[in-house]
């Protein structure tokens, strides 16, 4: 029956392990501590400890139940359920997994009360029992290694394996593998102490034990398995393999009569990628922050073009425009205390040797075409399957600046565009292509890996014909399923 000492233990046990509750890294602890502590100050075995411990997980539910009401109420003025605006599915769903997290709580502080009770039985079993001079020391010594191994073997074991099925579902995996870990390591720990403490006073049965672990091992099978295959499924749901076909084009001066032709994404002689830029690109254009919220300062429109084109260099992307006027910004930089923001003056006011002055201009151009895969990218050897914007190039394999991985690769190549425009001599233009391959998916947190290749010039002064571009090609950068 319940005894006030039960209810009593279990109270203090729920004190402290409520308290742990407001500590992050170990809130999941804090129902097993709660309980181990109500469960040995019950000092009446394995039994009347999980009742005690059982206790304690009540009183914490509760606890944490009544501070939940109380933050809703201070938060929306009202407890969800007097509102008519919260959706009764959605209240359901929280009633139902508030009622799973207190019986897992109760649960929780129920093992560690009968753990609780084990250690507190066996400190008194040891402590009665008669034996030699020496003797309890010299044996002890095992007995204290031994259980210490068992519980650290089984916390490796648990951390680990947890780790890396809940890393698709949870992220960081580790905050609630690492506290199941120590859970699981403290338990065996226990256990392993009161089996050898017991078996040096008489013959050990290890059925109960052998038949004992069996279960445990089944039952922690099942439960990862089935994450194993929630992961599994939440990985593929999650998965999303796209292509990014994006072109800069940037000037500090107006250009007449622009054409440029930039590489274009290229596979099997064809361009899907180039295709969907002629359809259906977009481009955003930079605007200075210093130009404020006045509309007569907004960049002019510009009517570009765009056609794939056969050349000498092979298929090309025309980007074509009659004028890309570029406005030059001209500002100081003002402080007051600890505030500070652009001020926008006058061309006659600007002082370029005043290192508190600066020129913006909005010649900064950007075109995106996205497409999405049917099927994964090969982004750790694309160079058969996959579209290039160089396909044919002679690459130079180099070492990569960024990244240390089997399947990380970086190459570097020449390439060819073509630009022809009108501007002054002193004007300095920048044309880039760059092509990305991405495999993204949901695995604790958004991961994945990619291939990413690029083509740029900077050009000074008016052009009109075919120059010289540096390629680089990167492959196999990322994570990747094993």
């Amino acid at each position: 029956m319940m005894s006030p000492q039960t209810i009593r233990n279990g109270a203090i046990g729920a004190v402290v392990g409520s308290g742990l509750g407001f500590v992050p890294p170990v809130v999941l602890l804090a129902p097993a501590v709660g309980g181990g502590i109500a469960g040995y100050l019950e000092r009446d075995g394995a039994k009347r400890g999980a009742v005690a411990g059982g206790v304690a997980g009540v009183l914490m539910a509760a606890l944490t139940a009544v501070l939940a009401g109380t933050v809703a109420f201070a938060r929306f003025g009202d407890l969800p359920f007097a509102s008519p605006d919260v959706p009764s599915e959605g209240l359901a769903l929280a009633a139902a997994l508030s009622l799973i997290a207190s019986a897992g709580q109760i649960v929780v502080a129920g093992v560690g009360g009968g753990l609780g009770g084990v250690l507190e039985a066996d400190r008194q079993w040891a402590t009665r029992r008669e034996r030699p001079a020496g003797e309890a020391q010299l044996r002890s010594w095992p007995r204290i290694l031994g259980s210490r191994l068992a519980g650290s073997v089984a916390f490796g074991v648990v951390a680990v394996v947890l780790t890396t099925v809940l890393d698709p579902l949870i992220w960081p995996s580790l905050l609630v593998s690492l506290p199941f870990g120590i859970i699981a390591g403290i338990g065996v720990a226990v256990l392993a102490n009161h089996y050898l403490a017991r078996a040096a006073g008489r013959r050990l049965d290890w059925q109960p034990i052998a038949v004992g672990a069996v279960a445990v091992i089944l039952v922690f099978g099942l439960v990862v398995g089935g994450l194993s295959v929630l992961g599994q499924q939440r990985q593929a749901a999650t998965t999303e393999s796209t292509y990014q076909y994006e072109v800069t084009i940037a000037a500090d001066e107006t250009l007449e009569n622009a054409t440029f032709y930039v590489p274009v994404p290229t596979e099997n002689g064809s361009s899907r990628l180039g295709e969907r830029f002629v359809e259906d690109v977009r481009y955003d254009r930079y605007a200075p922050a210093v130009r404020g919220d006045d509309p007569d300062l907004d960049p002019a429109p510009v009517d570009f073009s765009y056609e794939l084109v056969e050349t000498e260099r092979g298929q090309m992307l025309a980007i074509s425009a009659d004028r890309i006027e570029v406005t030059t910004i001209y500002y100081r930089e003002v402080e007051n205390g600890t505030m500070g923001w652009s001020e926008r003056i006058s061309a006659e006011e600007y002082d370029p040797d005043d290192p508190d002055m600066g020129t913006q201009n909005d010649g900064r151009i950007t075109f995106t075409a996205t497409l999405v895969a049917e099927e994964a990218i090969d982004t750790a050897d694309p160079f058969d399957a996959e579209p290039l914007l160089a396909p044919g190039a002679d690459r130079t394999e180099i070492d990569c600046l960024t990244g240390d991985s089997a399947t990380h690769r970086c190459f570097e190549y020449e390439g060819r565009m073509y630009a022809d425009y009108e501007t002054s001599e002193a004007a300095t233009v920048y044309v880039s292509a760059q092509l990305d391959g991405r495999n993204e998916w949901f695995s604790g947190g958004w991961t994945g890996n990619e291939y990413r290749e690029w083509s740029r010039v900077e050009l000074r002064g008016p052009q009109s014909g075919w120059v010289l571009a540096d390629g680089e090609l990167d492959v196999g950068s990322g994570n990747y399923r094993t």
